[in-house]
């Protein structure tokens, strides 16, 4: 009796200790459930469980908020042979609007078992209201009536973007500056990322400016990233947020009672990983105007800045059927890229092409300007005197709100008669025969075999004939190639990222070829439209996005991390640009353009499909 008590108490705790293993439990919390539109949220989700493989949570959508991971932290124990896993998962939350929001709730999966915790709620209230607290952050908003951020005493770390101008002509400048504002050490480089700036063509505009300066009698160092920005079209434009990710001194853990804490201090320093920071920007609207219609000169086409236009030839003699090289330059300040290539008027018995441009672009004081100058190739067809020009061209200057035309040359040329005999006709080698009999004989020659063919001798075996293992080698590699094909089959069926990847050259190529046929018909939007569709869907096809989800910054990140080169990756987003411009301003496209970006393009998609 009493050995089967003994059995019936073990057979329980061993049945009591296999249902309590592997359970699990979730909690979630956030440091403060009060904040306000400046500030942010830190949401802590524990997981706790006698197992040693701890599942990720599932985050429910954070409406209202910007979520952003902060990295997570494990701690696991063996007592009696039990392994017991406690797991941090942290995350930053960085308020969108004002109101009353509810974050979860958050679950996971385990052995068919779903486990919860919250929901929180958690409300969001207008910039400044909340309780300072220290340390404190600060991201500043964008007031009506100034184009930069006002600031608030206490602020450790604080951002802010502003621009020279908050109305300005099309493709003129208008110079975007971000700040970053700290008094504090951070533990590394913060890693900046630029707003969106959809509707303009940027220009980076190095160096970063560093200085000192007192905000509300606190000394802040201020580290300043400028941008040029040239509208493509009228309207009213909407320069995205910026956003920056530091880190700094974690003070909670600092000062922390918990004994694991001890290595964030300072004789344990060499430990400390510091406390990430997420800090963002208001939009800044721009409002746009277009180009007055009263004074616009003929030959206008879209260029807008102050510029000076000079020309010059190589030589003012030369024998009629040789080339002259005539060079413009147009000089100045605005957006050098875009400059358009003067008209050179028709002139009799002489031939104009182009043979190029080249650009020497500088960002002296923050301002695009610099020189392009435009090569062409003059051929006089018969010997004689003729003039090149006047060249026209004009612009419109923002400063002084009017077109401005300019007119140089003309530069006059002579042209004498060349020396040069035409060649005499090649002598005929068998008379009265023509070339075509000439070829065809030729071929009717037979020459005589001065060589005795090779006998097989009488011990050439079948088993030993290399065509004849060839034969039977033929087979296996046929059955070889079959099983590839059908695994590489199986995989397009299976595996969507990889059936994008592989179609996606092809897809590219017919793309480009479709823009091909377009530009033939000199249809400018629909070509450069078909060229960003071709780009952009071959990146997303490589990468394995939604196309409608496509964005130069997801592109810009997505591509660095699959170790694209940054010239290949400025490359691609400079075509984007001039696509887009494109859309706006077709008339300042040209055949040439279209030859030169279609060719862009086809060298992108090359260069990219040797990396990703």
């Amino acid at each position: 009796m009493k050995k089967v008590l003994v059995f019936s108490v073990a057979v329980f705790l061993f049945v009591s200790g296999v249902c309590l293993a592997g359970e699990i439990s979730i909690s979630a919390s956030v440091d403060k459930q009060e904040i306000a539109l400046d500030e942010q949220l830190v949401l802590t989700i524990i997981v706790n469980g006698d197992v040693s493989n701890i599942p990720q949570p599932g985050i429910p959508a954070m409406n209202g908020f910007t979520a952003y991971s902060s990295g997570r932290s494990q701690n696991i124990s063996i007592i009696n042979g039990h392994v017991t896993s406690t797991v941090s998962f942290n995350y930053i939350l960085v308020p969108n609007d004002e109101g009353d929001y509810t974050l979860g709730p958050f679950t996971i999966e385990y052995n068919g078992k779903t486990y919860s915790a919250g929901p929180i709620d958690v409300k969001v209230m207008p910039r400044g209201t909340a309780a300072a607290q220290a340390p404190s952050y600060s991201s500043p908003s964008q007031p009506q009536d100034h184009q930069r951020g006002s600031q608030k005493p206490g602020k450790e770390l604080f951002i802010e973007t502003y621009v020279d101008k908050l109305r300005a002509y099309v493709n003129e400048q208008v110079t975007l500056t971000f700040a970053f504002y700290q008094s504090v050490d951070l533990f590394q480089n913060p890693v900046y990322n630029p707003p969106s700036t959809t509707g303009f063509w940027t220009e980076d505009m190095p160096p970063q400016k560093k200085y000192y300066k007192v905000v509300n009698e606190a000394r802040y160092l201020v580290t300043e990233i400028k941008t040029a920005l040239f509208a493509t079209s009228p309207g009213e434009f909407i320069i995205g947020s910026a956003r920056l990710e530091a880190s700094v001194e974690d003070l909670e853990r600092v000062f922390s009672r918990n004994p694991f804490d001890i290595f964030d201090r300072v004789p344990f320093s060499m430990f400390r990983k510091g406390k990430p920071v997420i800090l963002t920007t208001e939009p800044i609207r721009v409002e746009i105007l277009p180009l007055p219609e009263e004074g616009k000169p003929q030959n206008f086409k879209g260029d807008v800045g102050n510029y000076n236009v000079t020309v010059e030839t190589d030589k003012n003699n030369v024998e009629e059927n040789q080339p002259i090289s005539l060079k413009i330059k147009i000089s100045g300040k605005g957006n050098i890229k875009t400059i358009s290539s003067p008209h050179v008027p028709e002139m009799d018995d002489v031939k104009v092409h182009d043979s190029g441009s080249s650009e020497n672009i500088s960002k002296a004081d923050y301002i695009v300007q610099g020189e392009k100058a435009f090569e062409k190739v003059v051929i006089p067809k018969r010997p004689g005197s003729f003039t090149i020009g006047p060249i026209g061209y004009s612009y419109f200057d923002p400063a002084a709100k009017k077109y401005v035309e300019k007119n140089v040359g003309p530069v006059e040329v002579m042209a004498i008669k060349s020396k040069e005999q035409p060649a005499p006709e090649q002598a005929v080698l068998f008379p009265g025969l023509t070339k075509e009999e000439v070829r065809l004989l030729k071929k009717d020659i037979a020459y005589i075999k001065t060589s005795v063919p090779r006998l097989r001798p009488r011990d050439a075996f079948l088993y030993k004939n290399k065509i004849f293992i060839a034969f039977n080698i033929f087979p296996l590699l046929l059955l070889i190639l079959f099983y590839i094909s059908e695994v590489h089959k199986e995989r397009l069926r299976t595996d969507i990222g990889y059936a994008r990847s592989r179609r996606a050259r092809g897809m590219a190529a017919k793309r480009l070829k479709a823009a091909k046929g377009i530009m033939l018909k000199h249809d400018v939007k629909a070509f450069y439209a078909e060229i960003n569709r071709a780009v952009i869907e071959y990146v997303a096809d490589k990468l394995n996005i939604p196309h409608a989800s496509i964005t130069k910054d997801i592109l810009e990140i997505r591509l660095e991390e699959k170790g694209c080169s940054r010239e290949n990756i400025e490359r691609l987003k400079e075509l984007f640009d001039i696509c887009d411009m494109a859309r706006f301003a077709s008339g300042k496209f040209d055949r040439e353009d279209m030859q030169r970006s279609l060719g862009e393009a086809s060298e992108v998609i090359t260069e990219l499909e040797k990396r990703a």
